[in-house]
């Protein structure tokens, strides 16, 4: 058998199914064509390449709307795919403005569906040589203390980053705020990662991101423990003329009833003391949101034996 006639009995064979087939799928093609159209809005990100030393120094959109027309089960597939980032290729660029515009064609469509229009339908990219600096860092707190406490100490470690970005913005720059902190729930001390709000400004940290320390005590107390035992580390026997101290604390009245006594305790370190009389300070261990005031006694006698 030749090719020719191998290639018609594979078109005749079963070709009442095959039929069928074509007729359905061209049914359901003219229907989904004359079904009603609709419009709808379709957003796909923007990603500029740059050389490496060179930077937008303009506030560029982060994206591109595309607004749509066409049958509704063919948009309905489009909003729901995930989409490419339409990626704008300037890295053989030089500093200076360029120039990018948008055509229906940055977007794939089927047959019968089209674009309305783009917004934007062009955009100036403004490169700008690359740019570090060292600057302070300045912590902004907003708000009050609960009352009863106050700040002994809030310190940003680094206190000075060094940052990048664009010249003119790098320029303008003498120091980077944080983002405020607020202190009306801050009832303990806190340690954390400065938030900086950098990448708004098209800027970048180079190296560590600092962190914020604020240390928070209370300045008087509303509660007291009585009767806190005295634990004693040390390698020899020890002796205490008074086994518990009493503790001065500043704790919302409501967490004071589910207060768990086995997190409150009293401590003397002798680990490397040796046998004798001693006269040392207490140190008093407490669940977090508690605050500690003032311990009595301040000091206790122990005798290692």
């Amino acid at each position: 058998m030749s090719l020719f006639d191998r290639l018609i009995a594979s078109l005749t064979y079963n070709s009442g199914a095959k039929i069928i087939s074509v007729v359905i799928a061209a049914v359901l093609w003219v229907v989904v064509l004359g079904s009603r159209n609709i419009e709808v809005t379709k957003d796909i990100a923007l990603e500029i390449i740059t050389p490496s030393h060179l930077v937008a120094a303009n506030d560029v959109p982060e994206k591109v709307t595309f607004k749509l027309a066409g049958p509704k089960a063919f948009l309905r597939a489009i909003l729901d795919r995930p989409e490419t980032p339409i990626r704008i290729n300037l890295s053989g660029a030089k500093a200076g403005m360029v120039t990018y515009r948008f055509f229906s064609d940055n977007i794939s469509l089927p047959i019968g569906v089209k674009v309305l229009s783009v917004t934007p339908a062009s955009i100036m990219v403004k490169l700008e040589t690359v740019k570090k600096k060292e600057v302070p860092v300045r912590l902004e707190l907003a708000g009050n203390l609960p009352e009863g406490y106050r700040i002994t100490q809030a310190t940003v470690k680094p206190a000075t980053i060094k940052i990048k970005g664009a010249e003119s913005k790098i320029d303008s720059i003498s120091e980077i705020p944080t983002r405020p902190i607020d202190l009306a729930q801050l009832k303990s001390s806190i340690t954390m990662q400065a938030n900086l709000d950098l990448a708004r400004q098209g800027l970048e940290v180079e190296g560590v991101m600092p962190q914020v320390f604020i240390e928070v005590t209370p300045v008087q107390a509303n509660f007291k423990i009585k009767n806190v035992q005295v634990r004693v580390n040390s390698k020899f026997k020890a002796k205490l003329d008074e086994p518990t101290v009493t503790i001065f604390v500043r704790i919302d009245p409501e967490a004071i009833t589910s207060l768990d006594r086995s997190q409150v305790y009293a401590e003397v370190n002798l680990q490397d003391k040796q046998k004798g009389r001693y006269n040392e300070v207490v140190h008093v261990h407490l669940p977090s949101h508690v605050g500690l005031v003032r311990v009595s006694p301040e000091k206790v006698k122990v005798t290692l034996y």
